[in-house]
């Protein structure tokens, strides 16, 4: 009788633990719908229209096309708000009572679409606002990303900088860009740091069309990569360091890390390889890891931004996990005529199902291959020390 009574109370708290997890999971799914829905409603508020149509709408604004040949244009407009969100600012205009706001704004249109973004309803545009002469946008989604703020941004505030521009830039409240503008040494007051819910209301604003970094090439790239180095040789001196080394292998710390990457460190170390963490450099230090090294390993990530201030001729290995390759670097590497390697994961070594996001494991022969060949390459072909362990 007792174990039938313990049988039944145990079936019973069974029964309604299984209830409350169920609910508790439906709770979940109706408030994350909730908060699709109400997301959904915001973002139609804003009422977003491309530039051309934001021009004609507010009849105001011109467009300057393809500046200095680089296929990018400048949009500039007088009189106009900037609602800060989050991660990015958009530039807006309330017309005959109805607000609008402009696409381009947000850097990528694209990423307007995307989970990534959360609209709160519209800021009023007749509050408490903070009023300024001439800005730049340079706020846009991914400017928190090391890869993307390089590809993404600095080419804008190079065309702006050289345009002999003279009011304030608006960035992300990120440490990429306040990095990057200590190694342009920019003044504090020439700096508007992005904010949440802040209204800017401006005089005169310049906008860019949408520029997606991955795409970046030709005449503009490589004058972002002259830019950038001048910069840093005329701040901090030369990039040229006989005490940096020639070889050198740059983890992951994020998402995407190499499983087995302690087996990769001790082979490399092995060639002369070594270790270059890049949080725990400035960008001036990590500019200066690059323009040095001779051959860099790396798995794929915004680390292989750095390529872009290597000398011509550096030899590249980038490492892929089975799910996810991505060679966003070819067009620098066509510029630098870097002699490139890609190593991927073998699909008898994926297990991972996160797929763009999967950690994964690098064949370790084969990177000891690849990596001798690259050193038997080089001394044929620039005369270096071939320094081969002894086998």
């Amino acid at each position: 009788m007792i174990k039938k009574n313990i049988k039944n109370f145990y079936r019973t708290i069974k029964v309604r633990v299984k209830r409350t997890a169920w609910n508790i999971s439906l709770i979940r799914k109706l408030k994350q719908q909730n908060r699709v829905r109400k997301n959904e409603r915001n973002k139609k508020l804003f009422n977003f229209i491309l530039a051309d149509e934001f021009i004609e709408k507010c009849k105001s604004g011109k467009k300057i096309e393809n500046i200095n040949d680089y296929y990018i244009h400048l949009y500039e407009f007088e009189d106009a708000y900037i609602a800060n969100c989050a991660n990015c600012a958009f530039v807006q205009k309330v017309v005959d009572g109805k607000l609008y706001t402009m696409k381009e704004s947000a850097g990528l249109i694209a990423r307007l679409d995307e989970p990534v973004m959360h609209y709160a309803p519209p800021f009023a545009l007749d509050g408490n606002n903070q009023e300024e002469d001439e800005i730049c946008m340079l706020c846009y989604l991914l400017g928190e990303n090391y890869w993307h703020y390089i590809f993404d941004i600095i080419p804008r505030l190079m065309i702006m900088l050289k345009r002999g521009f003279k009011g304030k830039f608006l960035i992300n409240n990120t440490w990429c860009a306040r990095t990057f503008m200590d190694l342009l040494k920019m003044p504090a007051d020439r700096i508007i740091i992005n904010e949440n819910g802040k209204i800017i209301h401006a005089s005169k604003v310049y906008l860019f069309s949408e520029m997606y970094g991955i795409e970046l090439h030709g005449p503009l790239l490589e004058d972002t990569r002259n830019f950038l180095i001048e910069q840093a040789e005329k701040n901090y001196g030369p990039l040229k360091d006989e005490k940096y080394p020639k070889r050198i292998y740059v983890p992951r710390v994020a998402r995407r890390k190499i499983i087995n990457e302690q087996e990769i460190i001790d082979l490399l170390k092995h060639y002369g390889f070594e270790i270059m963490i890049p949080e725990k450099c400035s960008v001036h230090q990590q500019m200066k890891y690059f323009y040095n090294a001779d051959i860099i390993v790396t798995p794929h990530g915004a680390n292989c931004a750095n390529l872009l201030f290597t000398q011509e001729g550096a030899s590249m290995v980038e490492c892929f996990g089975h799910m996810w390759v991505n060679p966003c670097m070819i067009n620098t590497i066509v510029m630098l005529e870097t002699d490139y390697h890609m190593v991927c994961e073998r699909l008898a070594d994926y297990k991972d199902g996160s797929y763009k996001f999967s950690d994964y494991k690098i064949n370790v022969l084969l990177m000891e291959c690849t990596v001798k060949r690259i050193i038997e390459f080089r001394a044929l072909a620039y005369d270096e020390e071939m320094q081969l362990p002894n086998q």
